[in-house]
């Protein structure tokens, strides 16, 4: 009885995972659309999830101590959600790369076009420190 109860809990995580995967997807168009409004839906929507998610390994972490092993189904369901989660986090992966790289461009511009308006940092080793990007609103996208 509890392995079937631990299989239909891997089934429920699985089909959770892959919701997950959606609102990932959803997050990484609208962060390069600069759609904001939907960032923030897609963002509570993944918030959501995860919670959900956590009480599911939780429950199924107190169902595999108490049942001891798994059972040859539930092996291969825990093989098939632990690929999905894989496939979660090079998504998070691709988001974060493209998160730094623009960041990173637009520091670039705005070192070069931004004049530095403060007094030479320096650090305990007596490197110049460079400053970060002061804020600027733009009216175009670039």
């Amino acid at each position: 009885m509890a392995s079937g109860e631990l299989a239909a809990l891997l089934e429920q995580e699985i089909a959770l995972v892959e919701k997950i995967l959606e609102c990932q997807a959803s997050v990484y168009s609208t962060v390069k659309e600069k759609n904001w409004v939907n960032l923030e839906r897609d963002i509570d929507c993944l918030n959501e999830l995860s919670s959900q998610f956590s009480a599911m390994e939780a429950k199924r972490d107190s169902l595999i101590a108490k049942q001891g092993e798994e059972g040859e189904d539930s092996r291969e369901l825990l093989a098939k959600l632990r690929s999905r989660l894989l496939k979660s986090k090079v998504q998070n992966f691709a988001l974060n790369t493209y998160i730094e790289t623009m960041q990173n461009f637009v520091r670039g511009v705005l070192e070069n076009a931004v004049p530095q308006r403060r007094n030479v940092l320096y650090s305990r080793e007596g490197k110049i420190l460079k400053p970060e990007p002061q804020s600027v609103v733009l009216n175009k996208i670039l």
